[in-house]
């Protein structure tokens, strides 16, 4: 647990290092309570002039204890339209980062920058990009690729969340572990989804690159039955991809890619 004194110190030394600072707001694993020994602790720090874009960050001492300080620097316009951006690091599902407002320059400054918690919206189902990464899946599998295959199927993971995401609402999430677990406990999902998205993503054990092409198979089969069942939904949402749903050309295209994919030199183990 951070003592107040260190928040204040770092608090400070961020306004002398930052003479323009309108903001100052504390935030991260150090203030939501789930931060670990070697954690960092996170600052926000806003300038009213842009563009502004920078990362300084310094070592520190709390109670005899050596902790990172993480410091992000960035002007007022550039967060305020952030907020209303898909976040990555939470494979684009809604979240929200929770934070502590420590310093402003006057109550107009205050007034634009108070929120507690900073919410960001779902990324859109990416069908296009789910039908591209399938290509290239196909692509490295054909040409015997096995690091371009799993950079693949990578890609692919994150497309099928962005795709089963509108049939799974869920609460915005806080953390890159928490989203992990939340787009996991999904019900609705293809047959073998979290064994296959785990070995997609790479986060399993050292499977064979036929392995982990058959785990991308079953997850693009999987996803299109879903874009099929539940076409109204995505043609709602995706309009731009609403053709190639309606008249099957997506299917028929992913099919014949996956189909006609024979393995490369040793990666039919």
């Amino acid at each position: 647990m951070l003592s107040e004194e260190f928040v204040a110190r770092c608090v400070e030394r961020l306004r002398r290092d930052v003479p323009d600072a309108v903001a100052i707001r504390f935030g991260g694993s150090q203030l939501h309570g789930d931060a670990g020994p070697y954690s960092d602790v996170d600052f926000d720090v806003w300038v009213p002039e842009g563009p502004r874009d920078e990362w300084p960050s310094w070592l520190d001492s709390d109670g005899g204890r050596l902790v990172r300080v993480s410091s992000w620097i960035r002007d007022v316009d550039a967060w305020l339209a952030d907020r209303g951006e898909p976040q990555a690091w939470a494979f684009c599902l809604p979240c929200a980062d929770r934070a502590r407002l420590c310093w402003y320059a006057d109550e107009s400054w205050r007034e634009r920058v108070t929120s507690a918690e900073s919410t960001f919206p779902a990324g859109p189902p990416e069908i296009d990009h789910f039908e591209g990464y399938a290509g290239k899946v196909a692509n490295a599998w054909h040409a015997g690729d096995e690091l371009a295959l799993r950079l693949a199927a990578q890609d692919l993971a994150g497309s099928v969340i962005s795709v089963l995401q509108p049939l799974n609402p869920r609460p915005p999430v806080h953390s890159r572990r928490g989203a992990l677990d939340t787009v996991l406990g999904y019900d609705v999902v293809p047959d073998g989804y979290r064994d296959d998205l785990l070995a997609c993503l790479g986060l399993t054990g050292n499977s064979t690159a036929g392995g982990l092409y058959a785990s991308a198979c079953r997850l693009i089969r999987g996803a299109l039955e879903l874009l099929d069942t539940h076409m109204s939904t995505f043609v709602e949402l995706s309009p731009e991809s609403s053709a190639a749903l309606r008249n099957g050309t997506l299917r028929r295209w992913v099919e014949h890619a996956l189909d006609g994919a024979a393995p490369g030199p040793g990666l039919a183990g």
